[in-house]
């Protein structure tokens, strides 16, 4: 059987878990166990479930068991002895961490530039997930090497640059 320390995160992932997200994949593996299938690649490489690996290794899951397909079956994954009670969590805890979890707008604009991502990101959706994201791409490329910035003058609140007055939320 092999672990999931044998699998590879994609580095090209574009969904980014939230800190609340992130926290309720593990609460739900912890409360539910896995009962998640993931994708992988030939080599390892997550596909798909990215999440449930951190999360399942956070939890304390080590193994994973591969199945072989080509995409001309689904996957299921029986899970047994779960409460009346608990199979609800299950399916609650599933959808609700994917709402929580955000788009990496910079990444998708990335793998659009090699890639088709129609019909499932139109350009206007592409332009409104990058368009905060490249604002403060563009701020943090202007201060590239300003080692002189004091991170104090950051607020915990206020996300203004004491150099420029660039704004964002944090």
């Amino acid at each position: 059987m092999a672990t999931l320390r044998d699998l590879k995160p994609d580095p090209r992932n574009a969904r980014k878990r939230t800190n609340r997200s992130a926290s309720l994949i593990q609460e739900s593996l912890q409360r539910f166990g896995a009962a998640r299938s993931i994708v992988i690649d030939e080599d390892g490489r997550i596909l798909a479930g990215n999440g449930t690996v951190e999360g399942a290794k956070a939890a304390g899951i080590s193994k994973v068991r591969i199945i072989e397909t080509e995409g001309d079956e689904i996957v299921a994954v029986r899970r047994t002895g779960l409460t009346e009670e608990q199979k609800i969590g299950l399916a609650l805890a599933d959808n609700r961490t994917s709402d929580l979890s955000e788009w990496d707008g910079l990444m998708l604009q990335q793998i659009s530039e090699t890639h088709d991502i129609a019909p499932w990101f139109e350009p206007e959706d592409l332009a409104a997930l990058i368009g905060e994201e490249g604002e403060i791409a563009t701020a943090a490329k202007e201060h590239e090497g300003a080692k002189e910035l004091d991170p104090e003058s950051f607020s915990e609140f206020d996300h203004t640059c004491p150099r420029c007055g660039f704004g964002f939320d944090g």
